[in-house]
Protein backbone atom coordinates (compact mmCIF):
# COMPACT_ATOMS: atom_id res chain seq x y z
CA UNK A 1 0.00 0.00 0.00
CA UNK A 2 2.86 2.33 0.84
CA UNK A 3 4.52 1.88 -2.52
CA UNK A 4 1.15 2.20 -4.25
CA UNK A 5 0.48 5.57 -2.58
CA UNK A 6 3.96 6.75 -3.49
CA UNK A 7 3.35 5.67 -7.06
CA UNK A 8 0.05 7.57 -7.25
CA UNK A 9 1.65 10.66 -5.75
CA UNK A 10 4.47 10.44 -8.27
CA UNK A 11 2.06 10.26 -11.22
CA UNK A 12 0.39 13.48 -10.11
CA UNK A 13 3.56 15.37 -9.19
CA UNK A 14 5.48 14.11 -12.24
CA UNK A 15 2.73 15.38 -14.55
CA UNK A 16 2.80 18.73 -12.78
CA UNK A 17 6.60 19.02 -12.80
CA UNK A 18 7.03 17.90 -16.39
CA UNK A 19 4.21 20.14 -17.58
CA UNK A 20 5.27 23.29 -15.70
CA UNK A 21 9.04 22.85 -15.83
CA UNK A 22 9.49 21.59 -19.35
CA UNK A 23 6.51 20.86 -21.56
CA UNK A 24 4.48 24.03 -20.92
CA UNK A 25 7.14 26.50 -22.19
CA UNK A 26 7.90 24.30 -25.20
CA UNK A 27 4.23 23.75 -26.08
CA UNK A 28 3.57 27.46 -25.67
CA UNK A 29 6.47 28.26 -27.98
CA UNK A 30 5.25 25.77 -30.58
CA UNK A 31 1.77 27.24 -30.38
CA UNK A 32 3.12 30.60 -31.52
CA UNK A 33 4.77 29.11 -34.60
CA UNK A 34 2.80 30.34 -37.58
CA UNK A 35 3.06 27.93 -40.50
CA UNK A 36 3.17 30.76 -43.03
CA UNK A 37 5.86 32.60 -41.08
CA UNK A 38 7.77 29.36 -40.57
CA UNK A 39 7.78 28.57 -44.30
CA UNK A 40 8.81 32.12 -45.15
CA UNK A 41 11.59 32.00 -42.56
CA UNK A 42 12.93 28.66 -43.77
CA UNK A 43 12.99 29.89 -47.38
CA UNK A 44 14.97 33.03 -46.63
CA UNK A 45 18.63 33.12 -47.55
CA UNK A 46 19.38 34.73 -44.17
CA UNK A 47 18.01 31.63 -42.42
CA UNK A 48 20.15 29.28 -44.54
CA UNK A 49 23.23 31.39 -43.84
CA UNK A 50 22.52 31.48 -40.09
CA UNK A 51 21.85 27.74 -40.01
CA UNK A 52 25.15 27.00 -41.76
CA UNK A 53 27.00 29.42 -39.48
CA UNK A 54 25.48 27.69 -36.45
CA UNK A 55 26.30 24.17 -37.66
CA UNK A 56 29.82 24.96 -38.86
CA UNK A 57 30.94 26.96 -35.83
CA UNK A 58 29.28 24.64 -33.31
CA UNK A 59 30.59 21.51 -35.02
CA UNK A 60 34.15 22.75 -35.52
CA UNK A 61 34.24 24.24 -32.02
CA UNK A 62 33.12 21.01 -30.39
CA UNK A 63 35.68 19.05 -32.43
CA UNK A 64 38.52 21.29 -31.25
CA UNK A 65 37.23 21.10 -27.67
CA UNK A 66 37.32 17.30 -27.74
CA UNK A 67 40.78 17.20 -29.34
CA UNK A 68 42.45 19.41 -26.74
CA UNK A 69 40.45 17.90 -23.87
CA UNK A 70 41.56 14.38 -24.75
CA UNK A 71 45.19 15.49 -24.98
CA UNK A 72 45.16 17.16 -21.55
CA UNK A 73 42.89 14.64 -19.81
CA UNK A 74 45.15 11.65 -20.39
CA UNK A 75 48.07 13.23 -18.54
CA UNK A 76 45.89 14.47 -15.67
CA UNK A 77 44.26 11.05 -15.33
CA UNK A 78 47.48 8.97 -15.40
CA UNK A 79 50.08 11.11 -13.66
CA UNK A 80 50.56 12.99 -10.42
CA UNK A 81 52.82 15.97 -9.79
CA UNK A 82 53.18 18.94 -7.47
CA UNK A 83 50.61 21.68 -7.86
CA UNK A 84 48.41 19.38 -9.94
CA UNK A 85 45.27 20.88 -8.41
CA UNK A 86 46.44 24.37 -9.38
CA UNK A 87 47.14 23.20 -12.94
CA UNK A 88 43.70 21.61 -13.07
CA UNK A 89 42.07 24.84 -11.89
CA UNK A 90 44.02 26.74 -14.56
CA UNK A 91 42.60 24.38 -17.16
CA UNK A 92 39.04 24.81 -15.89
CA UNK A 93 39.02 28.61 -15.60
CA UNK A 94 37.44 29.18 -19.08
CA UNK A 95 34.57 27.01 -17.85
CA UNK A 96 34.21 28.84 -14.53
CA UNK A 97 34.16 32.38 -15.90
CA UNK A 98 31.12 33.55 -17.90
CA UNK A 99 31.33 33.34 -21.69
CA UNK A 100 30.69 37.06 -22.11
CA UNK A 101 33.67 37.88 -19.89
CA UNK A 102 35.96 35.74 -22.03
CA UNK A 103 34.50 37.28 -25.17
CA UNK A 104 35.06 40.79 -23.77
CA UNK A 105 38.68 39.87 -23.00
CA UNK A 106 39.21 38.67 -26.58
CA UNK A 107 37.72 41.88 -27.96
CA UNK A 108 40.07 44.02 -25.88
CA UNK A 109 43.05 41.84 -26.77
CA UNK A 110 42.44 41.24 -30.49
CA UNK A 111 39.98 43.79 -31.78
CA UNK A 112 41.21 44.34 -35.37
CA UNK A 113 41.51 48.09 -34.87
CA UNK A 114 42.46 48.62 -31.23
CA UNK A 115 43.47 45.19 -29.88
CA UNK A 116 46.21 45.44 -27.27
CA UNK A 117 47.91 42.22 -28.39
CA UNK A 118 47.85 42.90 -32.13
CA UNK A 119 51.38 44.30 -32.07
CA UNK A 120 52.68 41.10 -30.41
CA UNK A 121 50.61 38.37 -32.04
CA UNK A 122 47.63 38.77 -34.34
CA UNK A 123 44.52 36.65 -34.10
CA UNK A 124 44.65 34.20 -37.06
CA UNK A 125 42.12 35.04 -39.81
CA UNK A 126 40.69 37.88 -37.70
CA UNK A 127 38.74 37.79 -34.45
CA UNK A 128 35.30 38.68 -35.74
CA UNK A 129 33.36 36.16 -37.77
CA UNK A 130 33.29 32.41 -38.21
CA UNK A 131 36.85 31.62 -37.12
CA UNK A 132 36.55 33.70 -33.97
CA UNK A 133 33.33 31.90 -33.06
CA UNK A 134 35.00 28.51 -33.53
CA UNK A 135 37.95 29.44 -31.32
CA UNK A 136 35.81 30.92 -28.52
CA UNK A 137 33.46 27.93 -28.57
CA UNK A 138 36.43 25.56 -28.38
CA UNK A 139 38.10 27.42 -25.51
CA UNK A 140 34.89 27.92 -23.50
CA UNK A 141 33.69 24.33 -23.58
CA UNK A 142 36.93 22.36 -23.71
CA UNK A 143 36.95 22.02 -19.87
CA UNK A 144 33.57 20.25 -19.98
CA UNK A 145 34.94 17.60 -22.35
CA UNK A 146 38.07 17.42 -20.18
CA UNK A 147 36.03 16.52 -17.09
CA UNK A 148 34.29 13.74 -19.00
CA UNK A 149 37.53 12.24 -20.35
CA UNK A 150 39.50 12.61 -17.12
CA UNK A 151 36.99 10.53 -15.19
CA UNK A 152 36.81 7.79 -17.83
CA UNK A 153 40.59 7.57 -18.35
CA UNK A 154 41.27 7.49 -14.61
CA UNK A 155 39.07 4.42 -14.22
CA UNK A 156 40.87 2.34 -16.84
CA UNK A 157 42.64 -0.66 -15.30
CA UNK A 158 46.36 0.17 -15.37
CA UNK A 159 47.23 -3.50 -15.91
CA UNK A 160 45.99 -3.15 -19.50
CA UNK A 161 48.60 -0.49 -20.21
CA UNK A 162 51.29 -2.42 -18.35
CA UNK A 163 50.62 -5.54 -20.42
CA UNK A 164 50.81 -3.53 -23.63
CA UNK A 165 54.03 -1.85 -22.48
CA UNK A 166 55.63 -5.22 -21.66
CA UNK A 167 54.63 -6.40 -25.13
CA UNK A 168 56.70 -3.59 -26.65
CA UNK A 169 53.94 -1.09 -27.42
CA UNK A 170 54.86 2.59 -27.27
CA UNK A 171 52.82 5.40 -25.72
CA UNK A 172 51.10 6.33 -28.97
CA UNK A 173 50.16 2.74 -29.77
CA UNK A 174 48.83 2.22 -26.22
CA UNK A 175 46.69 5.33 -26.59
CA UNK A 176 45.33 4.27 -29.99
CA UNK A 177 44.73 0.60 -29.13
CA UNK A 178 43.63 0.79 -25.47
CA UNK A 179 42.69 4.26 -24.27
CA UNK A 180 40.91 5.50 -27.38
CA UNK A 181 38.57 2.49 -27.82
CA UNK A 182 37.67 2.53 -24.13
CA UNK A 183 36.76 6.22 -24.14
CA UNK A 184 35.05 6.21 -27.56
CA UNK A 185 31.52 6.38 -26.06
CA UNK A 186 32.64 9.36 -23.98
CA UNK A 187 34.03 11.03 -27.11
CA UNK A 188 30.65 10.92 -28.80
CA UNK A 189 28.98 12.12 -25.63
CA UNK A 190 31.43 15.02 -25.25
CA UNK A 191 31.00 16.01 -28.90
CA UNK A 192 27.21 16.03 -28.51
CA UNK A 193 27.31 17.99 -25.25
CA UNK A 194 29.72 20.63 -26.56
CA UNK A 195 27.71 20.93 -29.77
CA UNK A 196 24.50 21.49 -27.80
CA UNK A 197 26.17 24.17 -25.67
CA UNK A 198 27.62 25.87 -28.76
CA UNK A 199 24.36 26.14 -30.68
CA UNK A 200 22.58 27.47 -27.58
CA UNK A 201 25.23 30.11 -26.79
CA UNK A 202 24.31 33.77 -27.15
CA UNK A 203 27.12 35.85 -25.63
CA UNK A 204 29.89 34.66 -27.93
CA UNK A 205 27.86 35.15 -31.13
CA UNK A 206 26.78 38.60 -29.87
CA UNK A 207 30.34 39.74 -29.09
CA UNK A 208 32.27 37.92 -31.84
CA UNK A 209 29.89 37.00 -34.65
CA UNK A 210 27.57 40.01 -34.85
CA UNK A 211 30.23 42.64 -35.77
CA UNK A 212 31.01 40.60 -38.91
CA UNK A 213 27.33 39.71 -39.45
CA UNK A 214 28.04 36.05 -38.77
CA UNK A 215 24.67 35.53 -37.12
CA UNK A 216 23.80 32.24 -35.42
CA UNK A 217 20.24 31.05 -34.82
CA UNK A 218 20.35 32.07 -31.15
CA UNK A 219 21.28 35.62 -32.14
CA UNK A 220 18.54 35.65 -34.82
CA UNK A 221 16.00 34.97 -32.05
CA UNK A 222 17.28 38.01 -30.18
CA UNK A 223 17.15 40.12 -33.34
CA UNK A 224 13.55 39.10 -34.02
CA UNK A 225 12.43 40.25 -30.55
CA UNK A 226 14.65 43.34 -30.51
CA UNK A 227 13.52 44.62 -33.88
CA UNK A 228 9.94 43.36 -33.97
CA UNK A 229 8.86 43.41 -30.34
CA UNK A 230 5.74 41.32 -29.76
CA UNK A 231 5.17 41.20 -33.52
CA UNK A 232 8.50 39.43 -33.86
CA UNK A 233 7.44 36.50 -31.68
CA UNK A 234 6.23 34.27 -34.54
CA UNK A 235 9.55 34.61 -36.34
CA UNK A 236 11.49 34.17 -33.08
CA UNK A 237 9.40 31.07 -32.38
CA UNK A 238 10.31 29.71 -35.82
CA UNK A 239 14.01 30.14 -35.11
CA UNK A 240 13.49 28.66 -31.64
CA UNK A 241 11.76 25.61 -33.12
CA UNK A 242 14.71 24.94 -35.43
CA UNK A 243 17.16 25.47 -32.57
CA UNK A 244 15.26 23.02 -30.36
CA UNK A 245 15.14 20.51 -33.20
CA UNK A 246 18.95 20.69 -33.46
CA UNK A 247 19.29 19.87 -29.75
CA UNK A 248 17.15 16.72 -29.84
CA UNK A 249 19.65 14.57 -31.82
CA UNK A 250 22.41 15.55 -29.39
CA UNK A 251 20.29 14.29 -26.49
CA UNK A 252 19.85 10.99 -28.32
CA UNK A 253 23.61 10.74 -28.88
CA UNK A 254 24.22 11.45 -25.18
CA UNK A 255 21.79 8.69 -24.19
CA UNK A 256 23.40 6.22 -26.60
CA UNK A 257 26.87 7.21 -25.39
CA UNK A 258 25.80 6.59 -21.80
CA UNK A 259 24.44 3.16 -22.69
CA UNK A 260 27.48 2.38 -24.83
CA UNK A 261 29.80 3.33 -22.00
CA UNK A 262 28.39 0.52 -19.89
CA UNK A 263 29.70 -2.02 -22.41
CA UNK A 264 33.28 -0.90 -21.74
CA UNK A 265 34.25 -2.09 -18.27
CA UNK A 266 37.16 0.14 -17.32
CA UNK A 267 37.41 -1.28 -13.79
CA UNK A 268 36.11 -4.71 -12.87
CA UNK A 269 36.55 -7.17 -9.98
CA UNK A 270 39.09 -6.96 -7.17
CA UNK A 271 42.13 -7.48 -9.36
CA UNK A 272 41.63 -4.19 -11.18
CA UNK A 273 44.17 -1.50 -10.43
CA UNK A 274 44.26 2.21 -11.10
CA UNK A 275 47.83 3.39 -10.62
CA UNK A 276 48.96 7.01 -10.80
CA UNK A 277 52.56 7.46 -11.91
CA UNK A 278 55.14 10.24 -11.78
CA UNK A 279 55.55 12.02 -15.16
CA UNK A 280 58.99 11.98 -16.72
CA UNK A 281 60.90 12.14 -20.00
CA UNK A 282 60.48 14.17 -23.15
CA UNK A 283 56.72 13.56 -23.29
CA UNK A 284 56.33 15.37 -19.96
CA UNK A 285 58.40 18.31 -21.19
CA UNK A 286 56.29 18.48 -24.36
CA UNK A 287 53.08 18.36 -22.31
CA UNK A 288 54.24 21.21 -20.08
CA UNK A 289 55.13 23.33 -23.12
CA UNK A 290 51.81 22.58 -24.84
CA UNK A 291 49.85 23.21 -21.64
CA UNK A 292 51.52 26.57 -21.00
CA UNK A 293 51.24 27.72 -24.62
CA UNK A 294 47.58 26.78 -24.94
CA UNK A 295 46.47 28.52 -21.76
CA UNK A 296 48.64 31.56 -22.38
CA UNK A 297 46.81 32.34 -25.61
CA UNK A 298 43.43 30.77 -24.72
CA UNK A 299 42.67 32.91 -21.69
CA UNK A 300 45.65 34.16 -19.67
CA UNK A 301 46.84 36.81 -22.15
CA UNK A 302 43.32 38.09 -23.00
CA UNK A 303 42.27 38.27 -19.34
CA UNK A 304 45.53 40.03 -18.48
CA UNK A 305 44.74 42.68 -21.08
CA UNK A 306 41.22 42.89 -19.71
CA UNK A 307 42.60 43.55 -16.24
CA UNK A 308 45.26 46.00 -17.47
CA UNK A 309 42.63 48.06 -19.28
CA UNK A 310 40.84 48.67 -15.96
CA UNK A 311 43.91 50.20 -14.28
CA UNK A 312 44.65 53.03 -16.71
CA UNK A 313 42.66 55.97 -18.11
CA UNK A 314 40.05 55.01 -20.70
CA UNK A 315 41.49 54.43 -24.14
CA UNK A 316 45.04 55.10 -22.98
CA UNK A 317 46.38 51.63 -23.76
CA UNK A 318 44.95 51.74 -27.26
CA UNK A 319 46.45 55.18 -27.87
CA UNK A 320 49.80 55.02 -26.03
CA UNK A 321 50.44 51.33 -25.43
CA UNK A 322 52.40 50.10 -22.40
CA UNK A 323 53.50 53.66 -21.55
CA UNK A 324 50.13 54.01 -19.81
CA UNK A 325 51.24 51.59 -17.08
CA UNK A 326 52.90 54.56 -15.36
CA UNK A 327 49.40 55.99 -14.76
CA UNK A 328 47.92 53.06 -12.81
CA UNK A 329 44.78 53.86 -10.82
CA UNK A 330 41.48 52.36 -9.71
CA UNK A 331 39.25 55.13 -11.02
CA UNK A 332 37.43 52.79 -13.40
CA UNK A 333 36.38 50.54 -10.52
CA UNK A 334 35.26 53.60 -8.56
CA UNK A 335 33.20 54.77 -11.51
CA UNK A 336 31.59 51.36 -12.05
CA UNK A 337 30.78 50.73 -8.39
CA UNK A 338 29.86 54.23 -7.21
CA UNK A 339 29.01 56.45 -10.17
CA UNK A 340 27.49 54.28 -12.92
CA UNK A 341 23.71 54.48 -12.27
CA UNK A 342 22.89 51.06 -13.73
CA UNK A 343 25.35 49.19 -11.49
CA UNK A 344 23.09 49.19 -8.42
CA UNK A 345 20.15 47.56 -10.21
CA UNK A 346 22.46 45.08 -11.95
CA UNK A 347 24.13 44.03 -8.70
CA UNK A 348 20.72 43.79 -7.01
CA UNK A 349 19.36 41.56 -9.76
CA UNK A 350 22.42 39.34 -9.80
CA UNK A 351 23.24 39.02 -6.09
CA UNK A 352 19.70 38.96 -4.69
CA UNK A 353 17.67 37.03 -7.23
CA UNK A 354 20.63 34.81 -8.13
CA UNK A 355 21.13 33.36 -4.62
CA UNK A 356 17.34 33.26 -4.14
CA UNK A 357 16.98 31.17 -7.30
CA UNK A 358 19.78 28.86 -6.20
CA UNK A 359 18.14 28.41 -2.80
CA UNK A 360 14.73 27.63 -4.32
CA UNK A 361 16.34 25.12 -6.70
CA UNK A 362 18.12 23.43 -3.80
CA UNK A 363 14.97 23.25 -1.65
CA UNK A 364 12.84 21.88 -4.50
CA UNK A 365 15.47 19.26 -5.38
CA UNK A 366 15.68 18.17 -1.75
CA UNK A 367 11.88 17.97 -1.39
CA UNK A 368 11.64 15.81 -4.50
CA UNK A 369 14.29 13.43 -3.21
CA UNK A 370 12.63 13.28 0.22
CA UNK A 371 9.29 12.47 -1.39
CA UNK A 372 10.50 9.90 -3.91
CA UNK A 373 13.52 8.33 -2.21
CA UNK A 374 11.83 4.92 -2.05
CA UNK A 375 10.88 4.98 -5.74
CA UNK A 376 13.90 4.62 -8.04
CA UNK A 377 11.71 5.08 -11.08
CA UNK A 378 10.37 8.35 -9.75
CA UNK A 379 13.85 9.67 -8.99
CA UNK A 380 15.13 8.60 -12.39
CA UNK A 381 12.16 10.23 -14.13
CA UNK A 382 12.83 13.48 -12.28
CA UNK A 383 16.47 13.29 -13.26
CA UNK A 384 15.58 12.84 -16.94
CA UNK A 385 13.09 15.72 -16.76
CA UNK A 386 15.68 18.11 -15.37
CA UNK A 387 18.30 16.87 -17.82
CA UNK A 388 15.98 17.65 -20.72
CA UNK A 389 15.27 21.10 -19.30
CA UNK A 390 18.97 21.87 -18.77
CA UNK A 391 19.75 20.77 -22.33
CA UNK A 392 17.12 23.05 -23.86
CA UNK A 393 18.61 26.29 -25.24
CA UNK A 394 18.12 29.23 -22.90
CA UNK A 395 16.51 31.30 -25.65
CA UNK A 396 13.83 28.63 -26.13
CA UNK A 397 13.12 28.49 -22.38
CA UNK A 398 12.92 32.28 -22.15
CA UNK A 399 10.50 32.60 -25.07
CA UNK A 400 8.37 29.75 -23.75
CA UNK A 401 8.14 31.26 -20.28
CA UNK A 402 7.19 34.66 -21.71
CA UNK A 403 4.24 32.98 -23.41
CA UNK A 404 3.26 30.86 -20.40
CA UNK A 405 3.72 33.51 -17.69
CA UNK A 406 2.41 36.63 -19.43
CA UNK A 407 -1.20 36.23 -18.28
CA UNK A 408 -2.34 33.86 -21.00
CA UNK A 409 -2.86 31.05 -18.47
CA UNK A 410 -3.85 33.16 -15.48
CA UNK A 411 -0.31 33.85 -14.20
CA UNK A 412 1.40 37.08 -15.22
CA UNK A 413 5.07 37.39 -14.25
CA UNK A 414 6.15 39.17 -17.41
CA UNK A 415 8.32 42.25 -16.83
CA UNK A 416 9.07 41.10 -13.27
CA UNK A 417 12.13 39.53 -11.71
CA UNK A 418 10.18 36.39 -10.85
CA UNK A 419 10.01 35.22 -14.45
CA UNK A 420 13.82 35.23 -14.43
CA UNK A 421 13.78 33.18 -11.22
CA UNK A 422 11.45 30.72 -12.95
CA UNK A 423 13.81 30.52 -15.95
CA UNK A 424 16.79 29.84 -13.68
CA UNK A 425 14.86 27.06 -11.93
CA UNK A 426 13.95 25.41 -15.23
CA UNK A 427 17.46 25.64 -16.66
CA UNK A 428 19.62 24.80 -13.63
CA UNK A 429 17.57 22.38 -11.53
CA UNK A 430 19.75 19.49 -12.70
CA UNK A 431 22.89 21.05 -11.18
CA UNK A 432 21.50 20.71 -7.64
CA UNK A 433 19.54 17.51 -8.17
CA UNK A 434 22.51 15.47 -9.40
CA UNK A 435 24.94 15.97 -6.46
CA UNK A 436 22.11 15.53 -3.94
CA UNK A 437 21.03 12.30 -5.56
CA UNK A 438 24.63 11.03 -5.72
CA UNK A 439 25.14 11.86 -2.05
CA UNK A 440 21.89 10.17 -1.09
CA UNK A 441 22.77 7.04 -3.05
CA UNK A 442 26.09 6.79 -1.18
CA UNK A 443 24.34 6.57 2.21
CA UNK A 444 23.86 3.02 3.40
CA UNK A 445 20.26 1.94 3.74
CA UNK A 446 21.14 0.28 7.04
CA UNK A 447 21.27 3.73 8.69
CA UNK A 448 17.71 4.50 7.65
CA UNK A 449 16.57 1.02 8.62
CA UNK A 450 18.19 1.31 12.06
CA UNK A 451 16.48 4.66 12.63
CA UNK A 452 13.13 3.19 11.63
CA UNK A 453 13.54 0.23 13.99
CA UNK A 454 14.43 2.68 16.77
CA UNK A 455 11.08 4.37 16.33
CA UNK A 456 12.24 7.46 14.42
CA UNK A 457 9.71 9.03 12.10
CA UNK A 458 10.54 9.85 8.50
CA UNK A 459 11.04 13.54 9.28
CA UNK A 460 13.29 12.69 12.24
CA UNK A 461 15.36 10.36 10.06
CA UNK A 462 15.96 13.14 7.56
CA UNK A 463 16.59 15.81 10.20
CA UNK A 464 18.98 13.81 12.41
CA UNK A 465 20.69 11.42 9.97
CA UNK A 466 20.35 12.16 6.26
CA UNK A 467 20.54 15.99 6.22
CA UNK A 468 23.71 16.16 8.39
CA UNK A 469 25.38 13.60 6.10
CA UNK A 470 24.23 15.50 3.02
CA UNK A 471 25.52 18.84 4.31
CA UNK A 472 28.52 18.98 1.88
CA UNK A 473 26.22 18.22 -1.07
CA UNK A 474 23.73 20.87 0.09
CA UNK A 475 26.39 23.55 0.41
CA UNK A 476 28.20 22.52 -2.75
CA UNK A 477 24.98 22.19 -4.72
CA UNK A 478 24.01 25.76 -3.79
CA UNK A 479 27.30 27.15 -5.11
CA UNK A 480 27.28 24.89 -8.19
CA UNK A 481 23.93 26.42 -9.14
CA UNK A 482 24.86 29.96 -8.14
CA UNK A 483 28.04 30.16 -10.25
CA UNK A 484 26.33 29.68 -13.68
CA UNK A 485 23.43 31.90 -12.59
CA UNK A 486 25.82 34.77 -11.83
CA UNK A 487 27.29 34.47 -15.32
CA UNK A 488 24.01 33.87 -17.17
CA UNK A 489 23.13 36.10 -20.12
CA UNK A 490 21.12 34.17 -22.73
CA UNK A 491 17.84 34.06 -20.78
CA UNK A 492 18.41 37.36 -18.97
CA UNK A 493 18.75 39.34 -22.20
CA UNK A 494 15.26 38.18 -23.25
CA UNK A 495 13.68 38.63 -19.80
CA UNK A 496 15.29 41.94 -18.78
CA UNK A 497 12.73 44.45 -17.55
CA UNK A 498 12.51 47.69 -15.55
CA UNK A 499 12.40 45.52 -12.41
CA UNK A 500 15.30 43.26 -13.32
CA UNK A 501 18.78 43.83 -14.66
CA UNK A 502 21.84 41.64 -14.17
CA UNK A 503 25.57 42.08 -14.43
CA UNK A 504 25.41 40.19 -17.72
CA UNK A 505 22.82 42.48 -19.28
CA UNK A 506 24.70 45.55 -18.06
CA UNK A 507 27.89 44.24 -19.68
CA UNK A 508 25.93 43.65 -22.88
CA UNK A 509 24.71 47.26 -22.83
CA UNK A 510 28.19 48.63 -22.04
CA UNK A 511 29.60 46.65 -24.95
CA UNK A 512 26.93 48.10 -27.23
CA UNK A 513 27.78 51.61 -26.00
CA UNK A 514 31.50 50.98 -26.62
CA UNK A 515 32.35 51.56 -22.94
CA UNK A 516 34.98 48.82 -22.82
CA UNK A 517 36.76 50.10 -19.70
CA UNK A 518 33.63 49.89 -17.56
CA UNK A 519 32.74 46.52 -19.08
CA UNK A 520 36.25 45.26 -18.30
CA UNK A 521 36.12 46.43 -14.67
CA UNK A 522 32.73 44.81 -14.13
CA UNK A 523 34.03 41.62 -15.77
CA UNK A 524 37.05 41.43 -13.46
CA UNK A 525 34.83 41.86 -10.39
CA UNK A 526 32.56 39.08 -11.62
CA UNK A 527 35.50 36.74 -12.34
CA UNK A 528 36.87 37.32 -8.84
CA UNK A 529 33.46 36.54 -7.33
CA UNK A 530 33.08 33.31 -9.32
CA UNK A 531 36.58 32.06 -8.45
CA UNK A 532 35.99 32.88 -4.78
CA UNK A 533 32.72 30.94 -4.80
CA UNK A 534 34.46 27.98 -6.40
CA UNK A 535 37.14 28.00 -3.69
CA UNK A 536 34.46 28.21 -1.00
CA UNK A 537 32.71 25.22 -2.55
CA UNK A 538 35.93 23.17 -2.49
CA UNK A 539 36.72 24.05 1.12
CA UNK A 540 33.21 23.68 2.53
CA UNK A 541 32.74 20.26 0.90
CA UNK A 542 36.29 19.01 1.62
CA UNK A 543 37.00 18.74 -2.11
CA UNK A 544 33.92 16.62 -2.91
CA UNK A 545 32.44 19.40 -5.05
CA UNK A 546 33.94 22.34 -6.91
CA UNK A 547 37.12 22.43 -8.98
Amino acid sequence: MKRSSVGRAWIFVAALVIGVVFLAPIVALLSRVDNVVLQETLQKKTFTTSLMTTLVTAGAGSGLSVFFALFFARTFALYSWRAKRVARLVLLIPFLIPNFVLATAYVIAWNPGTGLLNSFVKFPFGLYGTWGLIVLFAVSHMPIAFLIFEDRLRRIDSSLREAARLSGAGAIRIFLKIDLPLVSPSIWGALALCFALNIAAFAIPAWIGAPERAYTLSYRIYQSIQLGGLDGFPQAASYGLVLFALVLPTLLILALAHRGGKKYETISAKASRVRVEEPQGRSWVFFQFAFATYHLFAWLAPLSMLFASTLVPRGCLQANGLACLSELNFLTYRYVLLELPETHSALTGTFIYGPLSALLILVLSLLLLMTFRESKWAVRSSELTFLLASSTPGAVIALGLIMVLSGRFGINLYNTAWIVVAAFMVKHMNLAFQPLRAGLDSISGSLVEAARLSGASRSETWRRILLPILRPELIGGFFLVLVPILGELTMSVFLVSPQYHSVGTLLFDLQDYADQSSAAALSILLVGTVLLLNELTVRLTNGRLGY
